[in-house]
């Protein structure tokens, strides 16, 4: 009889971690505050999405470290006529407090629309907030 209550509580406690940890709720609030900021082109809260110790990772460019090398980084290609993104998830990996998110993206660059893919790892602060964590994207067409 013991032995049933321990392995029921165990499953218990086991089935109510799961459903924690495969919920993507957090990470989607945090890809419509990224979507959001970007569209309004407001580059310090954009910087917010992003933990403080974040990795940029874009082509051509040298990987960037933490907020405010990422900042500086979209602001740059904000004043370049970088204005509008859409982002669709293709999958959300749960993994804990950490996530994959594969989308893919449109963006508009001045008169121009462009297509790509993205991998951004997410991973859930100590004040619950997701943040992304590591940042990496390519276009489907050169510019």
């Amino acid at each position: 009889m013991f032995n049933k209550i321990i392995l029921s509580s165990a499953f218990l406690a086991l089935s109510g971690c799961a459903s924690i940890e495969m919920s993507d709720a957090g990470v989607r609030q945090g890809m419509s505050a990224f979507q959001e900021a970007f569209n309004r082109q407001d580059s310090p809260s954009l910087a917010m999405v992003y933990a403080e110790d974040a990795r940029l990772m874009p082509s051509n460019v040298p990987m960037l470290a933490g907020r405010a090398g990422i900042q500086s980084f979209w602001q740059a290609r904000f004043n370049q006529g970088l204005s509008h993104i859409e982002k669709t998830p293709i999958e959300i990996q749960m993994l804990g407090l950490t996530a994959i998110e594969m989308s893919r993206y449109v963006v508009t660059v001045g008169e121009r629309k462009v297509q790509g893919k993205d991998i951004l790892v997410w991973r859930q602060g100590t004040d619950g907030k997701w943040r992304i964590v590591a940042d990496i994207w390519n276009n489907d067409h050169p510019l």
